[in-house]
């Protein structure tokens, strides 16, 4: 199978896991606005965010070198065994000390972040899911070292979200909004965790007895050193703005600004789902010295997360009303910030594949210069603007150090690699994308007189029409057609009739 085939196939499979990840992660937020309110929704995104920020001392930047060295060692099975149990083993030690810690100071973090003693009880509840999402993240990226991308989709973006809505509901119905709020985080972890234990087993030949017996690599933890910074960095950025909305207003405030977040946060998860097949390929490509396919890989990548995209971008800077009303009327004042943060995502989305390409062409410490130079920028932004723009100026902060991170990161990918994003049939999407924008302004005074939620699905049903037939229009290109009768080749027999 062909690069354009496999990627699209194995970016196919993780799309799929997204949207479903994002429907029951979005289902979470909708259950928790609906029954628990805005508190105890900022409540949960303020501590999901310290956890998720502790997360990535436990992974140690150690996701993306098993990616590269599994590469590396391609015919090596015995070393690739070992640099897994290795990151493994010492992963587990380090999610357990970052336990101890939110454990010991989960009472001043609660108070710095102005949440009353249920948010310290939900870090420590939630602190217990380190080890397992450690474990689960190094998993899944090992298996996608060897080319196989669908057990690391299913257990982080199916059945960890999965478990957690359905134990959710369960703890609301039987023992009330408190244990329904702290209790499921850690136990869908450990469910997921012994799902996809036997799958790395499978699929690399790692076996318990591997990890346990396994030794200090030193050079893959001093490659994974900086990568820890840019991860750092990186979850540090992603969650800043809910992390000093905390700090700066109340867990009301952070629960009716989480939901715009949450989702806007969808246009970006396209990206997600196309890097991860495509940073193993990368990594060879450019260990192979093989820049022009490296471009090709590039350009192409790029030009099918932004034809994705442009639709999910168009809803929600046109309806955004429509959109948050679906989560209650209390969480209406956020839609400004809903527009400006679906601005800042299709930003990442579109150019987020800028860092991967510096990251998996060796130039780790510039990525961690990258990340340190927009974290700095955003502290500064958001302890400007937050004060006095609340939810908006959150917004407003994300979408300024994502703008010009994407224009740094694609001059150094240029100067450095001699390669660019842009290829020439990068104006297609945007020009169906005009033409979906002009029907929907044209018919939004039908949409007035609807309820939201069926306002939301003929407009989504109209932006998406008219937006496909477009790019029916302006031609599919070679590599689209290849990848097209490749993987539905009854098409291809239809045409030859």
């Amino acid at each position: 199978m062909s690069r354009n085939a496999q990627i699209a196939g194995q970016a196919g499979i993780s799309l799929g896991g997204f949207v479903f990840g994002q429907a029951a992660r979005y289902a979470f937020n909708l259950l928790v606005a609906r029954l628990l309110g805005a508190e105890y929704l900022g409540t949960y995104a303020l501590a999901v965010a310290t956890i998720q920020i502790a997360e990535v001392f436990a992974v140690a930047g150690l996701d993306s070198t098993l990616l590269r060295f599994i590469n590396v060692y391609a015919n090596d099975p015995q070393r690739q065994r070992a640099v897994i149990g290795s990151a493994l083993k010492a992963s587990f030690l380090f999610a357990l000390c970052a336990f101890l810690m939110i454990a010991i100071f989960s009472g001043p973090i609660a108070e710095l972040l102005h949440g009353r003693r249920l948010l310290q009880v939900a870090l420590c509840c939630y602190g217990a899911a380190l080890p397992f999402n450690a474990a689960i993240t190094l998993s899944g990226y090992a298996v996608q070292g060897f080319r196989q991308l669908q057990p690391k989709v299913v257990a982080m973006h199916v059945l960890s979200p999965l478990l957690l809505l359905l134990l959710t509901l369960l703890f609301e119905y039987s023992f009330g909004a408190e244990a329904a709020l702290c209790f499921p985080f850690a136990l869908s972890a450990a469910g997921t965790f012994l799902w996809i234990l036997p799958r790395l087993s499978r699929v690399t030949g790692t076996v318990p007895g591997d990890i346990l017996s396994a030794r200090f690599d030193r050079d893959m933890f001093s490659y994974a050193l900086p990568f820890m910074g840019v991860s750092l960095l990186g979850m540090t950025t992603h969650w800043l703005d809910i992390v000093m909305l905390g700090m700066f207003t109340d867990t009301a405030t952070v629960g009716m600004y989480h939901p715009a977040a949450r989702t806007a946060g969808i246009i970006r998860s396209v990206f997600l789902a196309f890097s991860g097949i495509a940073a193993p390929m990368l990594a060879e490509l450019h260990a192979g010295t093989d820049a022009r396919e490296m471009e090709r890989i590039f350009r192409m990548v790029t030009r099918w997360t932004v034809s994705i995209i442009v639709p999910a971008t168009i809803l929600f800077m046109a309806m955004p009303g429509t959109v948050l009303g679906i989560f209650g009327p209390q969480f209406l004042p956020g839609g400004t910030a809903l527009v400006v943060l679906s601005a800042s995502s299709f930003l990442q989305a579109a150019f987020g594949l800028t860092a991967t390409v510096l990251a998996m062409g060796g130039y780790a410490r510039l990525s961690l210069f990258n990340a340190l130079a927009g974290l700095l920028l955003q502290v500064a932004l958001n302890a400007l603007l937050i004060p006095s723009m609340g939810v908006n100026g959150a917004a407003l902060s994300n979408l300024a150090v994502f703008l010009l991170l994407s224009t740094v990161r694609t001059a150094e990918v240029r100067t450095l690699l001699g390669i660019h994003p842009f290829g020439r049939a990068l104006w297609k999407p945007f020009a169906a994308g005009a033409c979906s924008v002009a029907l929907l302004a044209a018919a939004s005074p039908l949409f007035a007189a609807l309820a939201p939620l069926w306002a939301f699905a003929f407009a989504a049903l109209l932006t998406l029409v008219s937006y496909l037939l477009a790019m029916l229009l302006l031609k599919l290109e070679e590599e689209e057609k290849e990848v097209i009768f490749k993987l539905l080749p009854f098409i291809n027999k239809l045409k030859l009739r």
